[in-house]
């Protein structure tokens, strides 16, 4: 399936753009407004105004392998006079220029990457601002050899950004190689793949200065790499009015100013203090779009009770055999196609993890994963590819799991990939370490508090799976909806949670379903209320469909 195929017309071949909405734009008064949202690159979509959305790969489900790396030839650095001036003019000398091996041909200006000191990538302009790269070359930091044993690493836009800062004195500048993402896009694997060789290096330094561009692609990029990289150890840097880079800050203002800039450099907000400037601007946005909800869970009749947003954490409760880690790996599963997200997750009752796979791809396919009728071979390798591009299992190799351990891990996997969810699937199977003089209702308050912290500083949202200390039974000898009160522990379950549900089954003689029970949502503005869905389940592929008061013998078999 192409985006021509669902009636979407598009000008760019990558990237994010606006256009029409082949389902509402014709009707409207305004037919020619591009209300109609397209990532290119994970080929999905959504209108703004009627909430039509789809995805290419829910149609394909097709696992494409990356083409093989191939490394250029370093670049020829006979440059003529006219080039050197065009770089002495934006401030750069002509000892910088050499240092780096700066290439020049046929009107192109050519900046080689090397790394461990070979080139892998050379990344080429013009002077009328026309980018290029070497085809099917590695990713990486552009000047990555500088970054080896450096306590503070000062990261830019751009490759004259950099060369900015070389001529200042800073040998510890990069910068990105492809420049900064879309302010409203979804992050690719792709576009942060140079971030996996520069591990070590961003790990051991104390110290990472994001000077990126002042606009809003500037911005989301800066707070990507912040997330991804932690940002208790970014800092920011601030630019004088009418310069947007720190090359267009040395042009304007010298080498001073570029040395004052970097020095002022301030920390990320994550102590405790907030200043209001830190904020103005998001909360300028929230006042803009006072109606922006979370994301939808996949199942509408979910969407006025509970939707998804970052940064926040959810308890997920139930009675033994109803289906809590069943609903769990399904949400997980609508995500991933609706939303494109990331997932880490600990599940120790579904080790190994084989066997957990086989059941998130029968959901994935919605098809039946044993029986004489399962998923074919091919059809489940395609989604376990895709699959495997979204969720990493954590905790796997451990004698002992504690939650500082599975946070360790999934700090390192928000770097690696940047995840958007993180899954601890249940509660009880954790090694749960008091300190000196620790009763449990203390260490949960600590420990959801930690989760907490978590969750706002990496902006990802996550789930915490736990049984209930004990079950009661009704009038009718059938076991009662449980709250976030009845989980082992103590209070703060509820208390210290943003959302809080419970996964019931419903059994009757004439209805079977599961009641998806809401009982807590902090920010209902924009995640829901309190209240019931109604969800159907098939034993058979693990999927959850909308509850429409099917007999039970459609579905539950």
């Amino acid at each position: 399936m192409t985006f021509e195929d669902a009636g979407i017309f598009l000008k760019k071949s990558s990237g994010q753009e606006k256009t029409k909405c082949p389902e509402c734009s014709y009707n409207r008064r305004k037919t020619s407004d591009p209300c109609l949202s397209v990532n290119i690159d994970e080929g999905i979509w959504k209108c703004h105004h009627c909430g039509w959305k789809g995805s290419l790969k829910k149609k394909q489900d097709v696992y494409i392998p990356p083409p093989p790396i191939v490394k250029p030839d370093p670049p020829k650095t006979d440059i003529p006079q006219n080039v050197y001036e065009w770089f002495n003019d934006r401030g750069i000398s002509n000892g910088v220029v050499e240092d780096a091996k700066i290439g020049y041909d046929n009107r192109w200006i050519h900046f080689p990457f090397y790394k461990n000191e070979e080139v892998v990538n050379i990344k080429s302009r013009t002077a009328d601002k026309k980018f290029r790269q070497s085809k099917n070359a590695e990713k990486c930091f552009y000047r990555f050899d500088y970054m080896a044993g450096m306590e503070t690493i000062i990261i830019t836009e751009g490759e004259m950004d950099a060369l900015s800062l070389v001529e200042c004195g800073y040998n510890n500048a990069v910068s990105v190689p492809d420049g900064a993402i879309a302010p409203d896009s979804e992050p690719t694997d792709r576009k942060f793949s140079y971030l996996l060789s520069a591990e070590e290096h961003l790990m051991n330094a104390t110290t990472i200065i994001l000077a990126m561009d002042n606009d809003p692609s500037g911005n989301a990029m800066r707070n990507e790499l912040s997330r991804r990289i932690g940002r208790e150890k970014c800092y920011k840097v601030n630019y004088p009015d009418g310069c947007k880079d720190l090359n267009e800050v040395l042009i304007s203002y010298g080498k001073d100013k570029v040395i004052e800039i970097i020095t002022d450099a301030h920390p990320y907000p994550i102590d405790g203090v907030v200043l209001i400037n830190d904020v103005m601007e998001d909360a300028i946005d929230l006042l803009k779009t006072p109606d922006a909800k979370g994301l939808s869970t996949g199942w509408g009749c979910l969407d006025d009770y509970y939707r998804i947003s970052p940064s926040e954490v959810s308890i997920v409760t139930g009675v033994p055999n109803m289906g809590k880690s069943e609903w769990m790996d399904a949400l997980m599963t609508n995500l991933i196609q609706e939303h494109g997200w990331k997932f880490g997750v600990f599940s120790a009752e579904n080790f190994p993890v084989k066997h957990h796979l086989l059941k998130l791809v029968g959901k994935f396919t919605s098809q039946p994963f044993w029986g004489e009728d399962r998923v074919n071979e091919d059809t489940a390798r395609n989604a376990m590819n895709i699959l495997n591009d979204h969720i990493k299992f954590i905790g796997t190799q451990e004698d002992s799991v504690t939650m500082e351990s599975i946070l360790d891990q999934a700090r390192i996997l928000n770097f690696r990939y940047g995840l958007n969810g993180l899954v601890i699937d249940p509660w009880n199977t954790v090694e749960h370490k008091f300190r000196t003089n620790e009763n449990e209702t203390n260490y949960v308050s600590r420990i959801l508090a930690s989760l907490n912290t978590f969750a706002k500083v990496h902006e990802i949202h996550i789930w915490v799976v736990a049984h209930p200390r004990k079950m009661e039974n009704d009038n009718n000898r059938k076991p009662v909806v449980p709250t976030p009160y009845d989980i082992s522990g103590s209070a703060n379950f509820y208390n210290k949670a943003d959302n809080c549900i419970t996964v019931h089954r419903h059994r009757s003689e004439d209805d079977d379903y599961v009641g998806i029970h809401v009982q807590k949502v902090r920010f209902q503005y924009k995640n829901g209320r309190t209240g019931t869905g109604k969800l159907s389940y098939s034993v058979r592929s693990g999927t959850y469909y909308e509850y429409f008061g099917e007999p039970k013998k459609n579905l539950f078999g």
